[in-house]
């Protein structure tokens, strides 16, 4: 009798364990803040433009991706419309964005970093998917304690690899609506 209570609980103990670990795991929930409507604002001080945006995030097929989706006005009265698929690819450990313009001919792809203790999602290029192009893109949103505001301090260079064209922006994000 004894030894059954003590198989028992090893194995209660192994599947709280494991149900620990599970818990621990990154998942496309550990994203979840960017779920609701977003009012973003992007500048770029030395080209005197910037680009206002309602951005909207939710989530899609089955809860794996989060994909959010704008509608921007520039400076220059340009609007564009554009789309971020978010995902976490368990098998490779990362979570990864392909992003989508209606002014860009291409699709891009890039590796998020999340460090909840930072409160910091880390953007770098990924390398973009069929292209022989130079592109690099590395940018850090850092999120306010409650998840509802943003700075995202960014840098892109494309074009000749030895002597890029490069875009440094800023953008500030401000969650007005939450899901309901």
């Amino acid at each position: 009798m004894k030894k059954v209570l003590i198989w028992i609980c090893l194995i209660a103990l192994t599947g709280m364990v494991t149900a620990q670990e599970n818990t621990n795991s990154p998942s496309i929930r550990d994203l979840d803040f960017l779920i609701g409507t977003w009012e973003v604002r992007e500048d770029n001080e030395e080209k005197e433009w910037w680009e206002e945006s309602i951005r909207k995030g939710s989530y899609i097929l089955d809860s794996t991706y989060i994909e959010l989706s704008a509608i921007a006005i520039s400076s220059s009265g340009k609007e564009r419309t554009y789309l971020w698929l978010i995902h976490y690819n368990a098998k490779d450990q990362q979570f990864e964005m392909l992003s989508m313009f209606s002014n860009w001919y291409k699709m891009q792809f890039d590796v998020l970093n999340w460090d909840k203790a930072k409160r910091t999602l880390t953007i770098e290029s990924g390398g973009d998917p069929g292209s022989n192009e130079y592109h690099e893109r590395f940018g850090e949103m850092v999120f306010n304690e409650n998840y509802n505001g943003y700075i995202w301090k960014g840098k892109n260079k494309y074009g000749d690899e030895d002597n890029p064209g490069i875009w440094e922006y800023v953008e500030k994000g401000s969650k007005t609506e939450n899901p309901k």
